[in-house]
């Protein structure tokens, strides 16, 4: 049987490594040694619920999303050194993409639009 520990310490290391931030510097900010926080990471020891709450809030998502009771629907992204016009820029193709594929759903729901959108998509 899966330890449920496992699965909250594999996303606190993808979400903490994904704001490239070390164990070191991630324990300093929670307020516990980094044996703690590599002991929530291997699942060998589940964080209390006050510092299950400071880790959400250092890793801007929900405490479900930690538990795996929520569907995750967004992504962040570290746009840190990144002038305005080029976040504006990386925003706009996001809208871009999500409107394409919202498209591409559509026409693929429709069986008579469904082959035409397959040889367009294959050029």
């Amino acid at each position: 049987m899966e330890n449920p520990n496992d699965k909250l310490g594999e996303k606190i290391r993808m979400y903490r490594t994904s704001i490239n931030m070390t164990q070191a510097e991630f324990a300093q900010r929670l307020g516990v040694t980094g044996a703690s926080v590599s002991a929530y990471e291997n699942g060998v020891r589940s964080p209390s619920f006050d510092v299950l709450i400071k880790i959400s809030n250092i890793l801007g998502i929900s405490t479900d999303e930690l538990l795996g009771r929520a569907k995750k629907t967004e992504q962040t992204m570290d746009v840190s050194g990144l002038s305005e016009e080029q976040v504006a820029s990386l925003r706009q193709m996001a809208a871009f993409y999500r409107k394409y594929n919202r498209m591409v759903n559509t026409l693929s729901e429709d069986p008579g639009k469904k082959g035409a959108l397959n040889s367009l998509l294959k050029e």
